[in-house]
């Protein structure tokens, strides 16, 4: 076992953006850094009245299984995620100073009764455009796919170029998840395919169907690969285990990925709680092959988040805690200090400090908690 002896110095945790007005609505943020040294972020905000709001249409509703039928039904809240009739948009901040203080840069509007439509898959290229990918299914009001697409922009936000397919609509639907560069320049999605035409399913019946893979692009995100399987051949059967899933890239080319993993009941196919697994995909040429999948030495925390330091060690960041391993996910050693928040992203920035962002909150109705955006500070230090 490699040497792993570092410690968490340096260790802040702070609110950084408060929606205006309160209770807030701010969550599924995303955080990157850009070719200038600055790092951005991005989140989805809701503002707006909290009781007389129209509901979505019934055909809708029934498409998108929405309000979801969760207990949160039954302690009176659940229409309460039903966000038709509010402002919703995709909010892009920046910071200069390593997180700081932070500039609203953007703020696009979209429609919609769900919670989220972009924002957690996004990136910088090397020359400075931002990707991200967008689920069209959620934007059930506009002309858009009814799948998962990328847009680009070139002016830090500000605008958005149109929809570009990452997979045939006509016979696949896509989900994408994260979006990350890796070392030699090639741009990666983790997330999940159905092989179904794009909006054919109801929410309900996609989430049997979706089928985690990962998407390759060698040309910065114009065109992409045939999709790699994630999932050892036994698994590749529904139900799925979900679309959850984060990669991180080993110094030998292998991804070290980890797993929001539903568990079913073998055969029933209800589904029985929630895990975390972990797998380790091999580089062979070009590409990779799933290895086998294991359980991971962590409580269920959302979606999980992977970053590869320059220190050589891979973190997880969850809001049960920061765990570290040096010998691709073999050994896991956790941190003493705080926990994130809810569904954490992270980058390390120029100067080495890693900046981690999350909400404040969990997965909630509107106005039902006091969300908000808060970031933490540290350094991983080699002893």
């Amino acid at each position: 076992m490699k040497n792993d002896r570092f410690h968490i110095a340096e260790f802040s945790k702070r609110t950084i953006y408060h929606s205006p007005q309160t209770p807030g609505y701010t969550c599924w943020v995303s955080i990157w850094n850009m070719p200038d040294g600055n790092a951005m972020i991005s989140f989805t905000q809701a503002t707006g009245p909290l009781e007389g709001r129209p509901k979505a249409p019934p055909e809708i509703r029934k498409r998108l299984n929405w309000p979801p039928q969760t207990p949160v039904e039954t302690a009176g809240v659940g229409e309460s995620y039903d966000m038709t009739g509010l402002d919703l948009a995709n909010v892009h901040l920046r910071t200069a100073d390593g997180g700081n203080t932070w500039q609203q840069v953007s703020a696009d509007p979209f429609r919609s009764c769900m919670n989220y439509c972009a924002g957690e898959a996004e990136t910088a290229l090397p020359d400075g455009t931002i990707l991200r990918g967008v689920f069209g299914f959620y934007l059930p009001y506009d002309e858009v796919p009814q799948t998962g697409y990328i847009q680009r922009s070139t002016d830090g936000s500000k605008t958005w170029g149109p929809p570009e397919m990452v997979l045939d609509p006509k016979s696949h639907s896509y989900w994408p998840r994260r979006i990350r560069v890796l070392g030699d320049g090639r741009v990666i999605i983790t997330g999940a395919m159905a092989e179904a035409p794009a909006g054919s399913k109801t929410r309900r019946e996609y989430s049997r169907l979706m089928r985690p893979v990962l998407l390759v692009s060698e040309d910065d995100g114009k065109t992409w690969l045939e999709p790699v399987e994630v999932l050892p051949e036994a698994l590749r059967k529904p139900p799925y285990p979900g679309e959850e899933y984060d990669a991180a890239e080993l110094p030998n080319g292998d991804l070290l990925l980890v797993f929001r993993w539903a568990v079913h009941d073998p055969i029933t196919g209800k589904f029985v709680r929630e895990e975390r697994r972990q797998s380790v995909l091999k580089k062979t040429g070009d590409t990779w092959k799933p290895g086998p999948i294991a359980p991971a030495p962590f409580p269920h925390s959302g979606h999980p988040e992977l970053l590869a330091t320059r220190e050589g060690a891979i973190l997880h960041l969850a809001t049960s805690g920061i765990s570290w391993t040096t010998d691709g996910g073999a050994h896991w050693r956790d941190s003493e200090v705080e926990a994130t928040g809810y569904y954490p992203r992270a980058v390390q920035l120029p100067d080495g400090r890693i900046l981690c962002v999350y909400h404040d909150g969990g997965d909630n109705g509107y106005g039902q908690v006091d969300q908000s955006i808060g970031a933490c500070t540290f350094r991983l230090v080699a002893e």
